[in-house]
């Protein structure tokens, strides 16, 4: 009698499964399974909508900088250009008494910070002994300067800057602070009377372009009028030497001072 309650139940279960199982129609299996595949389509589209929308931000970002370096670089060109134009504007076309005026007035400020410096200052900066009938220049970033005109050619508008003047920063051998005589010899004799020439020594030309240039010498080498200018020869056309170059003096403060000075012109 038990076994076959038993039998009696396992046969009730099997046919209660069967008919759940039958319960679930095809069409209704291919719905579910549609439904799972859109579900899962809608989700790999989503994922990759949001790759595209990070790749296309990441590379607007990149565009962006791009151009905004690009930007900055042209902006920092038309500075300097706008910064060359002031330089060129700052020209001015001094008479002989006028240079002389500036170049006093620029050595009496140097005078003050030589003396800081425990230096002293001289405006023989240049000078030279027989000659020909050539321009005497000196060179710089902005081309040749003007420093002595000549009789023959390419003459004074061949030049792009001219010379107002100048001075000599050293230190004196008899401990001379300040403005100094250093022009005290013969012109044989030169800056040896007076320069120690194995501390620094420098070289101030004024152009009338507004800018200060400078050419450090000293330090061990011997020193004269000469260094940093040469000759042309009669022809106007070669130098009998391409001299030491000046640069733009760093000296904030002498660049600040000429322009100071020539905006009184």
């Amino acid at each position: 009698m038990h076994k076959r309650t038993i039998a009696v139940t396992f046969i009730t279960l099997s046919s209660l499964s069967l008919a759940s199982c039958r319960s679930i129609k095809p069409d209704q299996q291919a719905a579910t399974h549609s439904e799972s595949l859109a579900r899962y389509r809608a989700s790999s589209e989503a994922k990759e909508s949001n790759q595209r929308r990070s790749i296309a931000s990441s590379k607007e970002a990149s565009i962006k900088q791009q151009s905004e370096s690009i930007v900055a670089a042209s902006e920092s060109i038309e500075q300097a250009k706008q910064q060359s134009n002031q330089s060129t504007s700052t020209k001015k076309a001094l008479t002989a008494d006028q240079q002389t005026s500036v170049n006093q007035a620029f050595l009496a400020w140097a005078a003050g910070r030589a003396t800081i410096g425990n230096m002293a200052v001289s405006d023989w900066y240049f000078d030279h002994g027989a000659a020909g009938f050539g321009d005497w220049f000196a060179n710089s970033p902005d081309g040749r300067i003007l420093v002595q005109p000549g009789t023959a050619s390419p003459g004074f508008n061949a030049y792009p800057v001219h010379a107002i003047g100048g001075c000599v920063f050293y230190t004196a051998l008899d401990g001379t602070v300040g403005k100094d005589n250093l022009d005290r010899g013969s012109f044989a004799d030169n800056y040896s009377l007076n320069m120690a020439m194995d501390k620094p020594v420098s070289k101030y030309l004024l152009g009338d372009n507004g800018v200060v240039y400078e050419l450090k010498l000293g330090n061990g080498h011997l020193t004269s009028t000469n260094d940093g200018f040469s000759e042309l020869k009669d022809d106007g056309k070669q130098a009998y030497s391409e001299p030491l170059a000046f640069a733009v003096s760093e000296d904030t403060a002498a660049q600040a001072e000429l322009k100071s000075l020539l905006a009184n012109y």
